[in-house]
């Protein structure tokens, strides 16, 4: 029986929800996902999904905690993921933070701080102290799925990257728009898409899009823009394992573990609340041992 319960504060990185940014949509989930599991979670942002059931802290508000029982959730990685930036002094201030990596580490965290993965296909510094990793997905099912209707043609998706070999047509349908759509919009449009074409090709390996372009049934190319070998990307990356060609010439993989990719994603959603529940025991166990709340 716990003596105390804990303050989940889980850190937004963007004022708002949003359902097409990785670095925000994770850290909804997971404060939904911590909420959902009976304990005091919230999610430092002005808004949430909908369906989700954490407590919103506007951006802008000074938050008064007790030390003791307060945990600062903070996404961390390279590039558009570090947020840091955006972190008020007032959270700053709380003792306990947790830094879960959501993309590659490029700076070391304190030993007296807690790191997570959140899958092995992000590098971690040399002698950075990890604690554990837990993930976090949330998919439609009931939006992306494949409706088996008559597919013509292509469409393509380059996230801003630059393309260096083309791999689509002119008249393919470009989805670098879609976020100009409304949210309420977006993902019924997707699943349209993705059920009446036959190809998608994705110009990055990270994005989760093609995922759920391969729930619906496309056959799915992604096209990577670094040096990472296949056999790295499928091992580490575990929501692209099945369904979806690393590169032109692993069509036939695609095909033919097709009807692999809904069991595979909704088995890592699982596997996540799991690992979510063994980080809220270690989360307890950390604060019991550094302020001798037994």
């Amino acid at each position: 029986m716990k003596n105390f319960d804990i303050n989940f504060i889980v850190f937004s990185p963007t004022p708002a929800y949003i359902d097409y940014i990785g670095g925000v949509m994770v850290n909804h989930s997971l404060a939904h996902y911590i909420s959902s599991l009976g304990e005091n979670s919230y999610i430092y942002a002005s808004s949430t999904k909908e369906k989700y059931t954490s407590i919103t802290i506007p951006w802008g508000t000074q938050v008064d905690y007790d030390p003791k029982n307060t945990i600062l959730i903070c996404p961390a990685g390279a590039g558009e993921h570090t947020f840091e930036h955006s972190i008020p002094e007032n959270l700053k201030t709380i003792p306990n933070k947790v830094r879960w990596l959501v993309n590659d580490q490029v700076k070391y965290y304190p030993e007296e701080e807690k790191v997570y993965k959140y899958c092995n296909y992000f590098p971690i510094l040399k002698n950075q102290k990890i604690d554990g990793s837990f993930l976090s997905l949330d998919v439609e099912h009931n939006v992306f799925f494949n409706k088996n209707l008559p597919r013509k043609g292509s469409c393509y998706y380059t996230k801003g990257n630059p393309i260096k070999n083309k791999h689509h047509k002119d008249e393919d349908l470009n989805l670098d728009n879609i976020y100009s759509m409304p949210s309420s919009q977006r993902n019924l449009y997707l699943a349209e898409v993705f059920n009446s074409r036959e190809y998608f090709i994705c110009y990055s390996h990270r994005s989760f899009i093609a995922a759920l372009a391969a729930l619906c049934g496309c056959t799915v190319i992604v096209i990577p823009y670094d040096d990472t070998s296949k056999e790295y990307w499928k091992e580490n990356f575990p929501t692209f394992k099945y369904g979806i060609s690393y590169g032109i010439d692993d069509i036939q993989w695609a095909l033919d573990t097709h009807h692999l990719v809904k069991d595979n994603l909704q088995n890592i959603q699982a596997q996540g609340v799991e690992d979510i529940k063994s980080f809220i025991n270690d989360c307890y166990t950390w604060l019991e041992t550094k302020y001798n709340l037994k």
